[in-house]
């Protein structure tokens, strides 16, 4: 009986052995790797002009007022007799105007792609060249861009190039069940808590019978597990990082309703310290965070035949050890330490759409988030306390200049939200066919006045008062979708900052902030 079995068991291994290969083959031939290309070609020409700071200059630390007045005069009257001594020889001032009034070019290209093997195996491979601006940045600069860098006539370097995506995507499309890992574009409802890419996983699941999706997944934003402080070839810390954790349920029972329900989980063990400096390089503030935090989301979508609404509310909480160092009354650090924050804070995104006809459609929009703008009057960030609402990785913008992340002039953008909301109005007209023009006003403002007990120059001192008003704008956007593939779109903003925008950056100079910029991009 066992010889029978052995010659059963050879017999079988003989014949799966000849079928096998051929099996595969045959799979191979049919299943040929397809390649496939996607991805746009962009040129800009921006001009720019401004008589504001767009980010603050001064320390908004304490400082000793009586000392840093005789350490101003002292800088001004040197100023002075510098700039008397160059004109007297006959050279040209060593004073720049506090103007701003630049005109430059950039370009880039994205590339996608994407590899299926199979219908259950795909991967995909996003590369970006750019942005390269053309002519450099000026010399004495630091750049990514420009020189060195393949933007200036002359210089053979090579151009910047980067990977933007590289994953793996695992599909099982009997059971609507896909797991991708590797780098991708990980994105919140509206990119309101995240839109950024990263390393991680993803599964997605369909469940069709109940039109219900079902998302959940785990990315790293930084990982330092590998450092190694003195420098004998061993890590000297282990499983220090910033993790990120999410799920996200989306749900469509009615055709014109939509509900996305979604949590995301910070994990920050890192306790590095982030320096912010001003055009000098003078540190402006210290900044490390670590902790625990929580985002709840929830978005309803509603889409009538002529009208459209989106409201859409998040739930900040969880705690927060921030960088909260002992200070003399100069203002100089005498010790580091941590303090415990307990978080507390939420946004509300808001928008309504009315379709007049077929060639215009108003749109009213408003996004804000509780809390405080800037820093504390002990120089620690203002969002620690108060319901202060405290942001992820978002990317998103709501007019051209105050809230924006494409490029040009941006005052804020998502990751800087905190304690600000703006509200605003804006019509699509259709002039014909194939072109597109945007008029929109918006007006921003802090969900409360920011302190201004250490500004150096927007204090009481010197008669100013703080304010919640930060500014409004005008935008006017004109697309042309000149061929299938290929667009040209013209943005414009002009921004006019308030007190409250004043106070926010310390600064008694300038107003206004302006900004056009024509894009032409090839898809292919």
């Amino acid at each position: 009986m066992s010889i029978d079995l052995l010659k059963k068991a050879s017999w079988f291994y003989c014949l799966a052995f000849l079928l096998v290969p051929v099996s595969l083959f045959s799979q191979e031939i049919e299943e040929k790797t397809k390649l496939d290309f996607q991805g746009n070609y962009r040129v800009r020409g921006f001009n720019l002009g401004r008589d504001i700071y767009t980010f603050r200059q001064t320390p908004a630390t304490p400082f000793d007022k009586n000392a840093f007045k005789t350490e101003e005069q002292q800088n001004n009257q040197k100023a002075v007799d510098t700039e008397f001594s160059e004109r007297l020889k006959g050279n040209p001032s060593t004073l720049s105007p506090q103007k701003e009034d630049i005109s430059y070019f950039d370009t880039r290209m994205t590339v996608n792609m994407n590899f299926n093997t199979s219908k259950y195996l795909e991967a995909l491979w996003g590369v970006q060249v750019g942005d390269i601006t053309f002519g450099g940045k000026g010399f004495g600069q630091n750049s990514s861009t420009g020189p060195g860098q393949g933007g200036e006539a002359g210089f053979s370097a090579a151009v910047n190039i980067q990977t933007t995506f590289l994953y793996l995507n695992f599909k099982l499309p009997e059971d609507a069940f896909s797991l991708r890992v590797g780098q991708q574009l990980f994105s919140s409802p509206r990119g309101r808590v995240v839109f950024i890419p990263g390393t991680g996983v993803t599964l997605n699941k369909d469940f069709r019978l109940w039109n219900t999706t079902i998302e959940a997944g785990w990315f790293v934003a930084r990982q330092n597990a590998q450092l190694d402080l003195d420098k004998n070839t061993y890590a000297d810390k282990n499983y220090i990082g910033t993790n990120i954790y999410f799920y996200e349920i989306k749900t469509s029972f009615f055709n014109n309703v939509k509900n996305e329900l979604y949590s995301y989980f910070l994990d920050d063990t890192i306790k590095s310290i982030d320096k912010t400096t001003n055009g000098k390089g003078n540190i402006i503030a210290l900044d490390s965070e670590v902790g625990q935090l929580f985002w709840h989301g929830l978005m309803t979508e509603i889409n009538l035949s002529n009208f459209g609404f989106v409201v859409h509310g998040i739930y900040n909480h969880g705690t927060v050890r921030a960088l909260d160092p002992y200070r003399d009354n100069a203002g100089n650090v005498l010790y580091n330490k941590y303090s415990k924050h307990n978080i507390s804070g939420g946004m509300v995104d808001l928008q309504f759409s009315y379709r007049y006809s077929e060639n215009l459609t108003f749109n009213l929009i408003g996004v804000g988030t509780t809390g405080r703008p800037g820093y504390d009057k002990d120089g620690s960030k203002a969002n620690l306390r108060g319901g202060g609402y405290k942001t992820l990785l978002p990317g998103y913008s709501v007019s051209n200049i105050a809230n924006d992340f494409t490029g040009g002039y941006a005052l804020f953008s998502g990751k800087d939200s905190s304690g600000l909301y703006e509200y605003g109005i804006n019509g699509d007209i259709v002039v014909y066919g194939p072109l597109l023009l945007t008029l929109g006003y918006y007006r921003l403002y802090g969900t409360k006045s920011p302190f201004i007990e250490n500004n150096r120059y927007f204090n009481f001192e010197n008669g100013y008062k703080t304010s919640a008003f930060f500014g409004h704008e005008i935008n006017i956007n004109l697309r042309w979708n000149v061929f299938r593939d290929m667009q040209i779109l013209m943005r414009s903003g002009y921004f006019v900052a308030g007190d409250g925008l004043r106070a926010y950056l310390d600064t008694t100079h300038g107003k206004i902030l302006r900004e056009f910029f024509v894009t032409a991009e090839h898809r292919f």
